[in-house]
């Protein structure tokens, strides 16, 4: 029984050294994994492009803001995606995202000067860009070095879309409410309403008095809007009027209350609207 019971122990002891040899070969003589090597042709024209951006006349944050300031005339050209210029972007920038410029080229003039905005600095999509405009024809091209990133990193000014989830733009709105501008609306005072609602919700009724100038067009009709002026924003829930403000606040206008209840709310009170 005994002598049994060892030559079993010696049998199991066997196999698992026999099993050991068998994975440390395997592992020794494994194939390694073939690394693929990247599509030289792809990584040339990169290397190419970003060669003939680095060669490119670019500007610094604080130059384009000198320039602005001093109304030079130029385009500034925001070629990042719509949802980005959208959230933030410089004031009076014209977004054409990449997938576009192509069809801009016959709409541009060339002989306008161009600052091109990318995200970041040095990058292919800008480098692409310039490629493009360069082989049609245009000559006065720049580009924002560090491009938005460093515009914003640098606390240069832009206009931001208006998030009622973020303290900064929070910061930037004063409210007034239902009565209170019920109130302020018929104390004879130096004020200026702007509905802020699309055209046709605006001629279904709206407050006596106020003009209409829609949100998305705010930044570009900012000249026919006083600086003397009580500003009072308004449309249906208070929403578009907390992002106008938002947006004017970043355009220097600071003497701006928001009407936070919304003309649904003034409705609701019976108070008069016109057509």
């Amino acid at each position: 029984m005994m002598q049994e019971k060892a030559r079993n122990n010696a049998i199991a002891l066997s196999i698992g050294f026999f099993l050991i040899a068998l994975i440390t070969l395997a592992t020794i003589f494994r194939p390694s994994p073939k690394i693929k090597s990247p599509d030289s042709g792809s990584a040339a024209r990169q290397s190419d492009l970003i060669g003939k951006l680095d060669a490119a006349p670019k500007i610094s944050n604080g130059e384009l803001s000198k320039k602005i300031q001093r109304k030079e005339k130029m385009t500034l050209i925001d070629i990042r995606s719509e949802i980005e210029y959208a959230r933030e972007h410089l004031l009076d920038s014209q977004n054409i995202p990449l997938a576009e410029i192509n069809e801009a080229l016959n709409i541009l003039d060339k002989h306008a000067t161009y600052v091109l905005i990318g995200a970041d600095g040095i990058s292919e999509p800008v480098a692409t860009v310039l490629d493009d405009l360069s082989d049609n024809g245009f000559e006065n091209m720049f580009y924002l070095e560090g491009g938005f990133s460093a515009w914003k990193d640098g606390y240069y000014p832009t206009i931001s879309e208006g998030d009622p989830n973020r303290f900064t733009d929070q910061s930037k709105v004063n409210y007034i409410q239902t009565d209170a501008l019920k109130e302020l609306a018929g104390s004879g005072k130096n004020l200026l309403i702007i509905d802020v609602r699309k055209s046709d919700r605006f001629n279904e009724g709206h407050l006596d008095g106020s003009i209409n100038i829609f949100l998305d067009d705010l930044e570009k009709r900012r000249k026919d809007i006083p600086f003397g002026k009580q500003i009072i924003l308004c449309d249906d829930n208070g929403l578009g009027a907390f992002k106008a403000a938002v947006r004017l606040s970043d355009m220097g206008f600071y003497n701006v209350l928001t009407f936070s209840d919304g003309l649904d709310n003034w409705k609701k009170k019976g108070y008069p609207i016109v057509k």
